[in-house]
């Protein structure tokens, strides 16, 4: 039997139809024989049947509708032919279309903290006079130009060698050499000293971000950012994880998958300024241990298996060709090192960036996500920590959660009604991480929800504005409060909160919180001792700190020492490849920080029982204005 898949695919021209068939016998699901073909379908949950996202619309003989599926599916849907790809299996030929996902328009944080660094990358350019050969000595190309290189270079790289002879002819033996470490790694006619290109890149879970940098002048040329393809095989490092480590072929594709998502940025970039990929010569990656893991295509099934132990921890040099990168094929790409399991290169980059181990003050670093990395310094002595607070900062496992793409309600507040703001200003579709946040911090100020995290009745909160007290409904997933009627979405359905989401919030925030006390517990401080709190990533740069403090996902510190320092990861790995001597201080500060593995700690347990709980600030039905005085204000101290 065949099964024939429709999609759209987006290029720079705008979204390009595609069509492929494929043989099956049908023991195979649809999502399975997709993934073998590397047609991309949504699967937050890693295709384990959970998030209800990989809806295909299927015409053709398939296996029936099970209870999972209807359970996540609405009538209309099924009746309109709607699947989920996880379930369903062809008994006959079949064509699957797979709907364009809205959230390749999605807001991709590409701005950081920057500062200024002496320009002293360890790649470099050199113009050369090769001497001519004669009849009477008749001295090798290599040899000859090795001869007036310098006594400290050694080696040639297989592509420039290869390159050599034509390259030395073309301009009368002057030659520009583009030489790391000991080795020259390219070779060009003429002098071009004056132009050294370098790319950052920082590789997150959900989205790669890459800057095209002139490394002779120090200045960041273009930035390009994308989804990270790697999404369709799940939203989270664990789904990944798990993908992988089922077999040598998973692990490859997820592999080539993350490389395609950063040649698409290189021919952007390329596009965007006119500098071919090729003329690119140095590369410096940062990610989550994980995602290290995977773009070099090293197996990350053992850092999710006690004692959590990651392949490599250290700095780990390779070539673009090895990784299948289109810049120069001999250019250097170092991925920076990792702290421990789950704790990346990326944190390094941040813990770079702000400049965090050399204060001499009390400064935490938070980056919130799926998997939330913590560092504490105290005086420049560094404690990191870890914690699993899964997938409902982007929206994964909520109701009507959805990442921050065009569509998703961000900002959320209660001034006798529910007021929103969408991503583009369309009709709400979803709402992501940061409108989610506010919605909840809100509904405490006026009392609808209590400090465990109970939706109250609609009995228990007749004193309210009957506009209020009208959104709290009983539904499936037990109480329930209306955040968008159906008349105001462009589904045309009721947006809600439901009590199973908050309890999913609660758990995520939990995580995070529970982190910080056991971080400040082994420094010997308090929340009050905190001077300075960093907010680091694309969810710490969105989210309003006033809601995150009312939820109690951060310390109730006044706001004026919570700072967003948005995407340091990026601009870390930038400074590494401005900077030798950074480069050099990130290996040092990922030996400095002290890790704490959280899981079987009796401690951590116990704080974060506690930490689900949420601060109880109610304005007894007042508009929310009032409460806000109460809230940790933006003054000093």
């Amino acid at each position: 039997m065949e099964v024939t898949f429709k999609w759209q695919e987006q290029s720079h021209g705008g979204w390009q139809p595609r069509r492929k068939t494929v043989k099956t016998t049908g023991d195979k699901t649809v999502l399975g024989l997709a993934r073998e073909q590397d047609i991309k379908i949504e699967a937050m949950c890693g295709g384990r049947g959970r998030c209800g996202r990989c809806k295909v619309f299927v015409h053709g003989p398939t296996n029936e509708v099970i209870a999972s599926e209807e359970l996540m599916l609405s009538k209309e849907e099924l009746a309109g032919g709607v699947r989920l790809a996880c379930y369903v299996r062809p008994q006959g030929d079949i064509e699957i279309e797979i709907p364009t996902s809205k959230t390749e328009l999605m807001q991709i944080l590409t701005e950081g903290a920057e500062q200024t660094v002496p320009l002293a990358p360890d790649i470099t350019k050199t113009y050369l006079v090769v001497k001519k050969p004669e009849l009477e000595t008749p001295q090798g190309d290599r040899e000859r130009l090795l001869s007036v290189a310098g006594s400290d270079i050694t080696e040639l790289s297989l592509g420039a060698m290869a390159e050599l002879p034509e390259v030395l002819r073309k301009q009368d033996h002057k030659v520009t050499i583009t030489r790391w470490q000991e080795r020259i790694v390219a070779i060009e006619s003429g002098d071009t000293t004056s132009e050294l290109y370098g790319m950052a890149v920082d590789i997150g879970t959900t989205t790669v971000v890459g800057s095209l940098v002139d490394l002779h002048k120090g200045e960041e040329i273009a930035v390009a950012a994308r989804l990270n393809g790697q999404a369709a095989y799940g939203s989270d490092v664990i789904s990944r994880i798990e993908y992988a480590s089922s077999g040598t072929s998973q692990g490859r594709r997820l592999q080539k998958s993350v490389m395609d998502t950063l040649n698409g940025i290189v021919t952007e970039l390329e596009e965007r300024t006119g500098i071919a990929g090729r003329r690119i010569a140095r590369v410096i990656l940062v990610g989550n241990t994980c995602m290290q893991h995977l773009a070099m295509g090293v197996s990350p099934t053992y850092i999710a298996r006690a004692p959590y132990v990651p392949g490599f921890s250290h700095r780990i040099d390779v070539t673009a060709a090895q990784l299948g990168l289109t810049v120069h094929p001999d250019a250097p790409v170092t991925f920076l090192p990792n702290v421990a399991g789950f704790v990346g290169a990326d944190t390094v980059g941040v813990v770079l960036a702000t400049n965090m181990a050399h204060e001499s003050h009390r400064v935490l670093m938070i980056d919130v996500g799926t998997n939330g990395e913590l560092v504490m310094s105290n005086g420049g002595k560094m404690v990191a920590c870890s914690t699993a607070a899964g997938p409902a900062f982007e929206g994964t496992q909520i109701t009507w959660g959805m990442r921050a793409g065009e569509g998703a309600i961000e900002v959320v507040t209660i001034n006798g009604d529910v007021e929103t703001q969408v991503i583009g200003g369309t009709r709400p579709r979803g709402m992501c991480g940061s409108g989610i946040i506010d919605l909840v911090a809100e509904l405490l100020k006026v009392d609808i929800i209590d400090d465990t995290g109970r939706l109250r009745d609609s009995a228990e909160i007749h004193s309210l504005p009957e506009q209020l007290s009208s959104r709290v409904r009983s539904g499936e997933a037990g109480n329930e409060f209306v955040v968008a009627w159906a008349h105001e979405t462009a589904e045309g359905s009721d947006i809600v909160i439901s009590q199973r989401d908050i309890r999913e919030l609660q758990l995520a925030k939990g995580a995070i919180r529970a982190g910080t006390a056991i971080l400040l517990k082994l420094l010997g401080l308090e929340d009050t001792d905190i001077d300075e709190l960093l907010l680091a990533g694309a969810f710490g740069n969105y989210l309003r700190k006033e809601s995150a403090v009312a939820i109690g996902l951060l310390p109730q510190i006044p706001l004026c020492k919570i700072r967003s320092v948005g995407n340091a990861a990026r601009v870390g790995a930038k400074l590494c490849l401005l900077s030798e001597a950074y480069l050099e201080e990130a290996s040092r500060l990922a030996n400095a920080m002290d890790y704490v593995e959280l899981s079987g700690r009796s401690d951590f347990q116990e704080a974060f029982m506690e930490a689900m709980m949420f601060p109880l600030l109610s304005t007894n039905g007042q508009d929310s204005t009032e409460i806000n005085k109460k809230l940790p204000r933006d003054q000093t101290g």
